[in-house]
């Protein structure tokens, strides 16, 4: 089809040897056409095994943090496509702990081969995969790592230095004399999310670090009921005047940056977290200064990727921590961040 000899585009395929460059696009070109993949998994087709797989994790749309997560996920179903895989989700919201009890309950209706977890209740988490551990069901972590638990692999960023950056480039952003806002998820069932709790620690021990320790404030919005956001956030601003510096701990930080666009905020600076679309826009119009950013969709990927091999060579013992780069974006280099653009 491409017009050149079986050996060259076995040189191509494995890229191995020299060709021209007129060949290689040649069967690049037809190699396309046909949708042709590389398959490494000849035993997995060969035994024709079909493989359970159940992710939990938070609900959310195109655009999102995690929905992003759930691209990368989908994007992993696609090139193992080749091994048979039965992959369902149990989503839930991550704003609600009894929705999060919910999911995982369900997650025993069928016996899953693994489970890939997106945690975001501590307490809620730990039952869980102490059951899984009791059942001998590996499971992977994203976004989150959980004390007092036993995954196969987790993919994560430090969410305490998360925090602690976030701190130094807030007081490395404002005046001398500043004081600053931390702004935290409401959620229902009064718990917090371990990032958050990390995320504020880090926070607290840079401010802790340069001397700072009565001039930060705490307060929280609604992602849940947003009409209620703008009152209280109005209310909590005017009786804080000096805030020259705004945390958002989680990636909802354009929710507050909206707000704040409506009043006077020229000289209030914000960071928050993730290149979502929301926060994508506020980046380019100026209410967000910068995003923390812990690649999502490479999470996502390489969960499933991990779960995959792990089933099909049982490589029992397998302990696999890996941490995300932290990226810090802002609106001078959003632009080289072309795999969030289509966001």
């Amino acid at each position: 089809m491409a017009g050149v000899s079986a050996g060259t585009v076995d040189r191509i395929i494995h890229n191995r040897g020299k060709v021209s460059k007129e060949s290689k696009a040649a069967v690049e070109k037809v190699l396309s056409e046909v949708g042709y993949r590389y398959n490494i998994h000849t035993s997995a087709v060969a035994l024709r095994k079909e493989f359970s797989i159940i992710i939990s994790m938070p609900i959310a749309g195109i655009g999102e943090y995690w929905g992003t997560i759930q691209k990368g996920i989908e994007h992993a179903l696609h090139e193992y496509s080749d091994v048979n895989i039965n992959c369902r989700y149990a989503f839930y919201n991550q704003f609600d702990v009894y929705s999060c009890r919910s999911a995982f309950e369900s997650i025993f209706d069928n016996t899953p081969d693994a489970v890939i977890i997106g945690p975001t209740f501590m307490e809620e988490t730990e039952e869980l995969c102490a059951r899984l551990d009791g059942m001998g069901i590996p499971y992977v972590f994203i976004d989150s790592i959980i004390a007092n638990t036993s995954p196969i692999a987790t993919f994560t960023t430090d969410q305490y230095t998360c925090g602690f950056l976030l701190g130094k480039m807030l007081h490395s952003i404002t005046p001398s004399d500043a004081e600053y806002a931390i702004f935290r998820n409401q959620r229902i069932g009064n718990r917090s999310s371990m990032n958050s709790v990390e995320r504020k620690r880090g926070f607290m021990d840079f401010f802790k670090s340069v001397g700072i320790k009565d001039r930060i404030h705490e307060t929280s919005f609604s992602v849940m009921n947003p009409e209620e956001n703008e009152k209280d956030i109005m209310k909590f601003m005017a009786r804080y005047p000096k805030i020259k510096g705004i945390a958002a701990l989680n990636s909802r930080g354009y929710i507050i940056a909206d707000i704040m666009m409506k009043i006077d905020t020229d000289d209030i600076r914000m960071v928050s977290f993730d290149l979502t679309s929301n926060n994508i826009r506020c980046i380019r119009n100026g209410s967000i200064e910068a995003l923390l950013c812990q690649r999502p969709g490479l999470q996502g990927f390489l969960a499933v990727k991990t779960v995959i091999k792990y089933l099909l060579y049982s490589k029992t013992g397998l302990q696999q921590h890996t941490m995300m780069p932290i990226d810090i974006v802002l609106k001078q280099n959003i632009d080289y961040y072309r795999e969030y653009m289509d966001l």
